[in-house]
């Protein structure tokens, strides 16, 4: 935390950071008489608007309306806070902040990191001179790549060498300890805690930027394929923690505004090669899934994201997880998806920066991209895939806090599937009163004058037994993860009812070494921790894996005859409330309703009576 500043000091900052010097740092000024013109940075243009005052020490754009003095630029151009910008002028101008109202061992914790983030930009020098100054793998995989000079130098590059203690003697000979260079993750000792060595060898070296743009850590990838891991980053320290950081935030901060987004990419070498190729408002996480903490982190600097993540069921489950974070963060998101196999890097030699320009403003809303996920598991031809389709939208459109946008999406997804807006409307209520608590419709209870009522005459009280398999299925694999892959032949991850439980589901098979060491690990399931803590206390006793697969088909197959079953009696109710159909034809429609009905109910007998097809979850 900051201490007061002085008005004093604040003054006396300002004073020493002429607004013309400052500004000329940003864009080339001219002059113009007793002032200097430019084409203004806020805004396009072609004919210069934007003025600046060396004797009233203000700036004001003619064209944009913007204006103000230093500070009020530095908080525009850099996106800082007045406090941020305050001291950005000050290291500008060399002035030393006094940090007051902060204890000693605040101040004590406050000079450590600031001799650690000294001593990583100590060795971002190393390491860049070390890629700079002979030929080595890291300079020939950056030759590969075609990124320019000005790029490398820029995101500050470098490469480790194939040594033991190469950087270890450098930071030494700086003046560091043994302590602080283990204490910043650059070194790190053997089994037996004797020798300490170098933490990364014979890779290519990525400082990672906090966004006041000092080196907090490092991301190292191999240059050798057969070397492992692929990626190694820095180990959490005073400084460095990974999920309030994001790599390239230090620059694409300062786009975002004019880009009007941030682009939410999967790794730095993404990063550099869409920067490259002018779009600088792209980040990256630094190997972890998004959290709530880098979502807030990105809604400091803009109010719209855009996830470019890869096509294929990670990417997808990846995405699907961050839809949540960002919906409860009101931040606006869209998803950018490739051609299966492709990063954007290759995207753009294959196909130009125009082409991906057009896909990102072609990108769909969040609640599209749901939706297109269902519609592939749905064909539309048939009813059941009608009743399932509608059912799943329902359940992604009740999210939705605006009801304009609701409206807005059953109109729209009504048309396609065929039926009235009010139908699909009245399926997101429900689908809301189902979230809650048990629900009926009236209107399957009122008989209506001269027509047959169908009674659905259900052998079940409705219940929520598929929930239940679900969290049953999900507790057995973590309890057995060296059985996953039989599993899989059984089960496919698109069957879930409960979204929530598929991407859970898919995100234990894909981190199930690290939930070997740790069973509880909530951090893998950021934005369903509270559906991951429901499978946790769920209760398997001594199930088999049989006996939870056919607990979960039977409670499966329930669940989808239930719905088709709802498809009917509400089929009924609006035939019986449609206008200018005659009483035989929908006394015809009502028999062929029935028939169906009296199928379904046979075949919901027929579970009932099956072992294991019971609620309770007992053996």
């Amino acid at each position: 935390m900051k201490g007061r500043i002085p008005e004093e000091l604040v003054d006396e900052i300002i004073q020493h950071n002429d607004i013309v010097d400052v500004i000329n740092e940003y864009l080339p000024l001219k002059s113009a008489g007793s002032n200097y013109r430019a084409l203004c940075p806020f805004h396009n243009e072609k004919t210069p608007s934007f003025m600046v005052s060396r004797e009233k020490q203000l700036y004001k754009c003619f064209g944009c309306g913007q204006g103000g003095g230093v500070v009020q630029f530095i908080m525009e151009k850099e996106n800082l806070d007045f406090v941020d910008a305050i001291h950005y002028l000050a290291r500008r101008a060399g002035i030393q902040i006094p940090e007051t109202n902060i204890t000693s061992e605040e101040k004590l914790r406050m000079e450590t990191n600031r001799k650690l983030a000294e001593m990583h930009r100590e060795a971002a020098t190393f390491f860049y001179h070390q890629l700079t100054s002979q030929t080595n793998p890291g300079f020939i995989y950056l030759k590969n790549r075609s990124w320019k000079k000005q790029t490398i130098k820029q995101f500050g590059l470098g490469y480790a060498p194939d040594q033991w203690d190469s950087l270890l003697k450098y930071l030494l000979d700086r003046g560091y300890s043994r302590n602080m260079i283990k204490q910043g993750g650059l070194a790190t000792t053997n089994k037996k805690g004797t020798d300490l060595y170098d933490r990364f060898r014979k890779r290519l070296m990525f400082p990672i930027f906090n966004v006041r743009g000092d080196i907090v850590g490092f991301g190292g990838r191999v240059v050798d394929p057969e070397d492992k891991p692929k990626y190694l980053n820095s180990p959490e320290t005073a400084i460095f923690n990974k999920r309030k950081l994001m790599y390239g935030l230090n620059i694409a901060r300062t786009y975002s505004r004019k880009m009007g987004s941030i682009l939410v990419v999967e790794g730095y070498t993404d990063v550099i090669s869409l920067h490259e190729n002018g779009f600088k408002n792209t980040v990256a996480t630094l190997g972890t899934s998004l959290t709530m903490d880098h979502i807030k982190l990105l809604s400091r600097y803009t109010n719209a994201a855009v996830l470019c993540f890869d096509a294929d069921s990670a990417g997808s489950n990846a995405v699907l997880r961050s839809i949540d974070l960002f919906a409860q963060a009101d931040l606006a998101v869209r998803i950018l998806t490739l051609p299966e196999g492709m990063d954007p890097d290759q995207y753009i030699k294959d196909y130009g920066s125009d082409s991906f320009e057009k896909l990102i403003s072609q990108s769909p809303t969040s609640i599209d991209y749901q939706v297109a996920l269902v519609r592939k598991k749905h064909s539309l031809a048939t009813v059941e895939g009608k009743i399932h389709f509608a059912r799943e939208v329902a359940n992604i459109l009740k999210k939705l806090k605006s009801a304009v946008e609701k409206e807005a999406y059953a109109a729209r997804l009504a048309e396609e599937m065929g039926i009235s807006k009010s139908a699909l409307l009245s399926e997101i209520q429900s689908s809301d009163r189902k979230s809650g608590k048990k629900y009926r419709h009236d209107s399957r209870n009122k008989k209506q004058k001269g027509v047959m009522n169908i009674n659905p005459m259900q052998p079940m009280k409705e219940d929520q037994s598929y929930l239940l398999a679900e969290k049953q299925l999900l507790k057995w694999m973590l309890e057995n993860l060296d059985e996953l892959d039989t599993i899989k032949e059984f089960i496919d991850p698109k069957s879930f009812f409960y979204s929530p439980h598929s991407i859970i589901f898919e995100t234990i098979f894909e981190h199930r070494q690290q939930l070997k060491k740790n069973p509880h690990d909530f951090d893998l399931f950021e934005g369903f921790k509270e559906d991951f803590q429901k499978v946790i206390q769920v209760e398997i006793g001594h199930l088999s894996k049989e006996r939870v697969i056919d607990r979960y088909r039977l409670n499966y197959k329930r669940k989808k005859l239930k719905e088709e079953l709802d498809y009917w009696m509400d089929r009924q109710s609006q035939i019986c409330a449609q206008e200018g159909l005659g009483k035989d034809e929908k006394e015809d429609e009502m028999l062929k309703i029935g028939v169906e009905v009296r199928r379904i109910n046979i075949e919901l007998q027929k579970i009932s009576l099956q072992k294991g097809g019971g609620e309770n979850g007992k053996q």
